[in-house]
């Protein structure tokens, strides 16, 4: 401007620069439009849970280019997730959480999307075609899992908010919330779901990534990446009270320091402490010697629960808790281990430190779990009667035939998992008091479902049984269940086409299963008004049906299952052929108590 100023009048100086201004804020605008790039994403890398196999509803949908938006409905070729609202917390199978969770977390699925050009990404366009507003969070990871060294895949929140089911219309819609912006390329983006005020299920078409390549050879970030995940890293990694005992011998003459918590008894600090969580006691920790040794009282960690530190979690964190965790009884390491972050020698270096005790572990989607770990488990973990390995797809029948030395147990989750009949054999002759058992769309290896049967003859205390999608549950396993199953108070037998292309004898099973309180017959093309009959003359205690996609159910005997079994909160009656809206209308009116669920599609 000076050197404008020497042949121009000081306004038209500034007029001048003020329009260069104005160009070059064009010009640059231009270019950075130019080197923009839309792309949908070329592969799903990863998921916590799917609504269906093959290609219905399956979490592959997400791969490529939209095609069900701007249509509304319920559609086979969109994402959707296992679950929805609250009535999977309110039946008999439901796990509790542990206790001293981060309450803020509020995440329940997951999937991974991977692109195929690293980005920075400015913009993501969420497809939402059906029960729109579960997304809570979106991720951006600083580099591939795959080919990067432990500890160098890190992941930053690009957006985060509450559950906007019950806010929002119920239409189609592109989701696109404001990003908190990054300098670092991305090709892998996560989003994160809670479904718990979703009044059925949500479902997805294509996540859009919209973002400038980066300029030069770095395309990946190689550096920290941000306060909030360095933070918690860094604390959970403080855990460890070698590298600070000699400082808590010279404080100890600083008792003036600790102002009036000095004064209190070390069995109320505890109990003070006792509900904070694990980054809140290693926050604590570090505000004088008093705090740091109260707030590591192995005492404290008896349940610890890392599943919403699953992108800060590493080998470091394990091994420093492991000093603290003595006496621990509950852990949950879900989700943790992406990319590398957490090996499983880390993991069995942990159990065998502090597992001994442990009586609830939960590994759902944990890549790094194979042989060691089962072994492991298997050896230490006597007392478990807890064990979660949901989507830990990687594991043979070798690594899970160590289940057998788990005598105790007494919920199992199989989700997604390959049976093998070596494994259902030693199962059978080792596992008795089983109350909760999930096969959920588990394969059978090398057939033999008679060998299934023969397990489940010989589970007399389970309460539980989700055998979802199974194609190898026929007749003869209904028979089985009802044999060996008096207790039984779930059963979910959705889509097991085998089973409903025979005969089903619904009237057998609640005749011996009279105390079912949640009853799935998902897709049961052949139930009929005799199969409701049988459920309502036996299972009085009925709270939670679906039978969806049946042509042959007629609203009278629909009527007649609510009237009898008069705790009825749940029915699903969507894609019934004879029940009409109109009708579940009516329904509604007349028994308020009762959730009637009507899917459509447009």
């Amino acid at each position: 401007s000076d050197k404008l100023g020497a042949g121009l009048g000081s306004f038209e100086a500034l007029l001048l620069y003020k329009q260069m201004q104005k160009l070059a804020a064009r010009v640059m605008n231009r270019f950075s439009k130019t080197q923009e790039l839309r792309q949908f994403a070329t592969r799903v890398v990863n998921f916590s849970s799917e609504y269906g196999s093959g290609r219905s509803y399956t979490a592959s949908n997400l791969a490529g280019d939209p095609h069900i938006y701007p249509n509304y409905g319920d559609y086979t070729g969109a994402f959707v997730l296992r679950t929805y609202g609250r009535w999977w917390n309110d039946c008999p199978s439901a796990a509790h959480g542990l206790k001293k969770a981060n309450e803020q977390f509020q995440s329940e699925d997951f999937v991974e999307l991977e692109y195929s050009t690293p980005v920075i990404p400015t913009e993501i366009n969420i497809y939402e075609t059906y029960n729109p507003g579960a997304v809570v969070r979106i991720l951006a990871c600083n580099s591939q899992p795959q080919g990067t060294k432990p500890g160098e895949v890190e992941w930053v929140t690009l957006w985060s908010g509450s559950p906007q089911c019950l806010q929002i219309p119920a239409a189609s819609r592109i989701f696109s919330p404001a990003l908190k912006r990054i300098d670092f390329a991305s090709r892998l983006l996560r989003l994160e779901f809670n479904s718990n005020e979703c009044q059925y299920y949500t479902e997805l078409d294509a996540v859009e990534l919209v973002g400038k390549q980066a300029v030069g050879p770095h395309q990946f970030r190689d550096r920290a990446i941000g306060f909030e995940v360095d933070l918690t890293s860094k604390l959970l990694r403080q855990l460890s009270l070698t590298d600070r005992q000699n400082s808590v011998a010279s404080d100890a003459d600083e008792d003036d320091t600790w102002g009036l918590f000095g004064l209190l008894p070390d069995e109320l600090i505890q109990y003070i402490l006792q509900h904070l969580d694990v980054v809140s006691l290693a926050m604590v920790a570090q505000t004088c010697s008093l705090m740091l040794k109260n707030a590591y009282d192995p005492l404290l960690y008896g349940s610890l629960d890392l599943q919403s530190h699953w992108n800060t979690v590493d080998n470091v964190a394990l091994e420093t808790l492991a000093m603290r965790c003595r006496n621990i009884r509950h852990l949950n390491l879900s989700w943790t281990g992406g990319g590398g972050q957490v090996s499983e020698n880390a993991l069995c270096s942990f159990l065998e430190v502090s597992g001994g005790e442990l009586r609830t572990l939960r590994l759902a989607c944990c890549q790094y779990v194979h042989g060691n770990a089962m072994a492991t488990i298997g050896s230490v973990c006597k007392q478990l009667q807890e064990l979660d390995l949901q989507c830990c797809k990687q594991l043979t029948c070798e690594d899970l035939l160590h289940i057998a030395n788990l005598h105790s147990l007494k919920r199992l989750n199989l989700y997604k998992l390959t049976l093998h009949p070596l494994l259902i054999t030693t199962l059978t002759a080792k596992l008795s008091l089983l109350e909760h058992l999930n096969c959920g769309d588990c394969s059978l290896q090398h057939g033999q479902p008679e060998l299934f049967n023969d397990f489940l003859r010989k589970l007399k205390y389970l309460v539980s049984l989700d055998v979802w999608r199974c194609r190898f549950v026929d007749g003869k396993t209904i028979t089985a269940i009802a044999d060996g199953c008096p207790e039984l108070q779930e059963l979910d037998i959705g889509w097991c086409s085998v089973l409903f292309n025979e005969y089903f004898d619904a009237e057998y099973l609640c005749q011996h299963c009279p105390k079912i309180k949640k009853l799935f017959l998902t897709c049961g093309r052949t139930i009929e008004d005799s199969h409701l009959e049988a459920v309502a003359n036996y299972c009085s205690d009925l709270e939670q049906f679906d039978i969806l996609g049946t042509n042959k159910v007629s609203p009278s005997a629909v009527e007649m299952l609510i009237q009898k079994c008069k705790h009825t909160c749940f029915f699903d009656l969507s894609f019934c052929g004879q029940i009409k809206e109109e009708f579940v209308t009516h329904l509604s009116k007349k028994y308020k108590k009762v959730c009637f669920k009507k899917s459509f599609s447009d």
